[in-house]
């Protein structure tokens, strides 16, 4: 009978407490409540980098492209002595989608050797032997190409352009700087790129920086 009574006892003794349910439940909420308002935020940060990393090895792209002479053009055509080069601009509204804007960026090959710059005036599609542009990124998410900076100078403008240019076997970067894109090019040491997660409020805003140096070098930060 005696064993019997302290099996009872400790059976009693098993399970949860209402207040220790109540304790379990109440962490959980502040946890997942925590989790959901911060999720925006999280979501913002992976697209902003992941955005920001594509740019940065779609450059180192084009300068690999150049120094390891891919071949631009069709069969007797194709040539290997040519550039390489990635077009960027903060335009809000191109006259053609081909000049690119802030949503959109692209790599393109120059018809010579001496221009190092983003022809976008000849006809046809991107990748089509009769256009300088190789390819076209779109931006889908809610970031934006912000602002170009020009060895520490901020040249952002309506119509503004950044081309990066490589040419065999030189892994040096050449920089076209153009407030439209029939200016002159204007040469630089070093350019940085600002991509925007595209928000207005400036509490709620967060950028990073592509810099690229004459070097060749290519670096991202906050």
């Amino acid at each position: 009978m005696e064993k019997i009574k302290n099996n009872l006892k400790k059976n009693s003794n098993k399970g949860l407490t209402l207040v220790e349910l109540m304790v379990v439940i109440s962490i959980f909420l502040v946890i997942s409540g925590v989790t959901i308002f911060d999720y925006g935020n999280f979501r913002s940060n992976v697209s902003l980098q992941n955005l920001t990393d594509d740019i940065a090895l779609s450059i180192r792209k084009a300068q690999g492209f150049a120094i390891g002479a891919r071949g631009i053009g069709i069969g007797a055509g194709t040539t290997f002595n040519k550039s390489y080069g990635m077009h960027f601009t903060i335009d809000s509204a191109p006259s053609y989608f081909l000049n690119g804007s802030k949503k959109s960026f692209l790599m393109f090959s120059t018809t010579t050797s001496t221009n190092k710059y983003y022809d976008s005036s000849s006809s046809g599609a991107c990748g089509d032997a009769t256009n300088e542009c190789e390819e076209l990124f779109n931006i889908t998410s809610n970031d934006i190409i912000k602002k170009i900076f020009i060895d520490d100078v901020d040249k952002t403008s309506a119509k503004s352009s950044l081309d990066i240019v490589f040419t065999r076997p030189d892994p040096r970067a050449y920089f076209c700087y153009r407030a439209v894109l029939t200016d002159a090019c204007t040469p630089a040491s070093h350019v940085d790129i600002i991509i925007s997660n595209g928000q207005t409020d400036a509490s709620k805003e967060k950028t990073r920086t592509i810099s690229v140096q004459n070097t060749g070098q290519i670096s991202i930060t906050q």
